[in-house]
């Protein structure tokens, strides 16, 4: 009897740290949306379509953020960590490009293109907090 209320309560705890890392994860937005939303509903350049358009980037980029969270430990732990440097290459080109789609936003709503060096060092910068993190 003891024995089946430890193991309903090691479940019941098991299911409610994956909510509670699901609900975290969830919270993560991507460059792309953290520029979309910081676009002024007021800028001349808001009801342009191209702009309208450049914002469907970020849910795109949303999703690829959150699969990248939940693949890149799991990958990590299934292959002994065999496959650490192949993961920080692919997380990094999925920065990149999240990146670049953030400064499309920008530049069809009106604003300034963030410079590809700039974007280099915020990739670079990233992969070096992806690494301390695992």
């Amino acid at each position: 009897m003891n024995f089946m209320r430890c193991e309903i309560l090691r479940k019941g705890l098991g299911i409610l740290v994956v909510m509670l890392v699901m609900a975290n994860l969830t919270g993560c937005a991507s460059s792309t949306r953290s520029m979309a939303e910081s676009i002024s509903p007021h800028n001349e350049k808001f009801k342009d379509p191209a702009c309208q358009r450049s914002f469907e980037l970020a849910t795109l980029h949303d999703d690829i953020k959150l699969t990248r969270t939940i693949a890149t430990p799991t990958i990590l732990l299934l292959s002994g960590g065999s496959y650490l440097l192949p993961l920080i290459g692919a997380n990094m080109g999925l920065d990149a490009l999240d990146h670049l789609d953030a400064s499309h936003v920008s530049q069809a709503c009106g604003g300034f293109a963030t410079p590809s060096k700039n974007i280099l060092e915020k990739v670079l910068i990233g992969a070096g907090f992806g690494i301390l993190k695992k």
